[in-house]
């Protein structure tokens, strides 16, 4: 029998009433295989992340898995596992973001015929955490070299650190016209930017670029990163050395990702116009800038001032 004609006859079984229509065998290993690849073509700057919900979260639970036998309440015994090991809400979202694109991309494609409901939680959006210059000098006393150079980049521009500083190369360095730029299409935002040098930017990237100059003589070749560790790799990840720093320092608890909003809170507080503080770190929304509690100190004396001057009256 020829596929055209097993395909018809199946379809005609399919909508014979009284008869059940086959159960999609579509596996969940299957379907995130999709997403990653969703996530590739479309050159989605999330795609590690997403990678590391899939291998350390989604797939254990999920793996073996029917898309069509995943219920609503299997997505629940989900959350309640992820709540147990002491993952947050915002973190459990991120992984049934995961899940929900790939019963979508399913439906698209035609292997599913619908999805389960799948509900977020409730997050907690305003972000309380700022490293003072004090608190930011005891942990990068605390780190190595190379991360702590790493560290000061961040606590200077506020980028993201997994995809944009760790990523950053001596192309995208200017020291002629002394600034630093990411290029368009390698950002979160797809947009470009520039940061211009400051005083302990450029001493940083100044330091780096000897740094980095004698690990190419040691190790006979060309290093494109600007942030490595001694063997030349880029550095990607240095939780427990971060995790250690913080409780050493006295700052347990720390993410890397405080840095975006100290950065931005240190250019308001200097006097820099919010629109360009946001452009400078890689902001697009003003929201970000009232999720953060970021305020400009000099308005709020202003503010003060013009309160005792109406008491006055």
């Amino acid at each position: 029998m020829s596929e055209t004609r097993l395909k018809q006859r199946n379809r005609r079984t399919a909508l014979r009433p009284g008869l059940t229509p086959s159960v999609p065998r579509l596996t969940f290993c299957a379907a995130v295989r999709d997403v990653l690849d969703d996530y590739r073509i479309n050159r989605k700057r999330s795609l590690v992340d997403v990678e590391r919900h899939v291998r350390l979260h989604l797939a254990p639970f999920f793996s073996g898995r029917r898309m069509a036998a995943i219920t609503t309440t299997d997505i629940r015994g989900y959350v309640i596992r992820r709540q147990d090991e002491g993952a947050r809400n915002a973190t459990i979202n991120r992984e049934l973001s995961v899940l929900k694109r790939a019963f979508m991309l399913a439906i698209a494609a035609g292997a599913l015929p619908s999805r389960p409901h799948i509900a977020l939680l409730r997050e907690d959006n305003v972000r309380r955490g700022f490293f003072e210059r004090d608190e930011f000098e005891a942990v990068c006393r605390r780190l190595p070299p190379d991360l702590a150079d790493l560290v000061t980049f961040l606590h200077s521009t506020g980028w993201r650190w997994r995809s944009e500083a760790a990523q950053l190369r001596w192309t995208n360095v200017a020291f002629d016209v002394g600034e630093v730029r990411l290029d368009p299409g390698t950002t979160k935002t797809g947009e470009g930017r520039v940061f211009p040098f400051t005083a302990e930017l450029r001493a940083l990237l100044e330091r780096r670029r000897a740094v980095t100059r004698e690990r190419e003589r040691e190790l006979g070749h060309a290093l494109a990163h600007v942030f490595t560790r001694a063997n030349g790799d880029p550095i990607r990840s240095f939780n427990k050395a971060w995790a250690t720093a913080c409780r050493a320092a006295g700052v347990p608890g720390r993410v890397l990702h405080d840095f975006r909003r100290t950065a931005v809170r240190n250019l308001v507080r200097a006097g820099v116009p919010e629109r360009v503080a946001m452009q400078l770190v890689g902001w697009k929304s003003r929201q970000m800038l009232d999720r953060y509690h970021i305020v400009n100190a000099s308005d709020l004396l202003d503010a003060a001032r013009k309160l005792d001057g109406a008491h006055r009256v």
